[in-house]
């Protein structure tokens, strides 16, 4: 993996946490319009996504120091963890919001 193609997908992930940041903030206010067991469900849920999206940014950061094929197989990991963060954001959306 080239330093343009790191660039590039460096960018494509900042993008897309920042988009998950928003969700995030969504379901912040979402979480203060619920009671009980649902709130804490939720403030719970909240607390495992932003410990992805911190692991996330961690691990982006590295992908400029990393050279090759250890770029590649950094940058193929991070896609997948981005996908799994997203999933994770959209489930909790599904799961919380018409409650």
């Amino acid at each position: 993996m080239n330093e343009t193609e790191k660039e590039r997908l460096k960018k494509n992930i900042n993008e897309s946490i920042d988009a998950v940041n928003e969700k995030i903030e969504d379901l912040k206010l979402r979480r203060d319009e619920l009671s009980g067991q649902m709130k804490q469900e939720l403030e719970k849920r909240i607390g495992e996504l932003e410990e992805k999206r911190q692991d996330l940014l961690s691990r982006s950061s590295e992908l400029g120091h990393a050279a090759g094929e250890a770029a590649r197989s950094l940058g193929d990991g991070l896609k997948g963890a981005l996908k799994e963060l997203e999933r994770g954001v959209s489930s909790a959306w599904k799961e919380f919001s018409g409650k």
